[in-house]
């Protein structure tokens, strides 16, 4: 194409002749012009399209090592509060302390009911029917 842009602006006419040509030269500097916009208008519409926003953001975070880095250490931080968190939760006094009494009574039930007719079997049915409520060892020794 011609670039018209670089033409002259100022123009001798002197005659109908160059003033026609003058009017052509303009008017297809203008359709030159037009196309061009629309080139680029075409361009700007693509390039904003949501999905084509965020492809870019993702492109410029992906290439950024300082963004990298950030978004490393965020997640980081993430996984080891939500760990940390469970393992306050986990490791509470009162956790711990129905684990035991679980474990405990898991046993008892399982020495009890081992061999219902013994000695240590009966012992230990009568010691958690008996065993006050307040008892300090009542937790151990409960049915559940």
């Amino acid at each position: 194409m011609v670039n018209f842009y670089r033409m002259a602006t100022k123009r001798e006419i002197s005659n109908n002749e160059d003033l026609r040509k003058a009017i052509n030269d303009l008017e297809a500097k203008v359709q030159v012009q037009k196309l061009e916009i629309q080139d680029n208008y075409e361009q700007v519409k693509e390039n904003l399209r949501p999905k084509r926003v965020i492809k870019n953001t993702f492109s410029y975070v992906a290439e950024t090592p300082e963004i990298q880095r950030t978004l490393v250490n965020t997640v980081i931080g993430f996984i080891l509060g939500y760990a940390s968190k469970k393992a306050v939760e986990l490791l509470s006094e009162k956790s711990l302390d129905r684990t035991i009494h679980n474990m405990v009574n898991h046993h008892i039930t399982k020495i009890e009911n081992k061999e219902p007719g013994t000695l240590l079997s009966k012992g230990i049915t009568l010691l958690r029917k008996h065993t006050p409520h307040d008892s300090p060892i009542y937790p151990f020794v409960r049915y559940k």
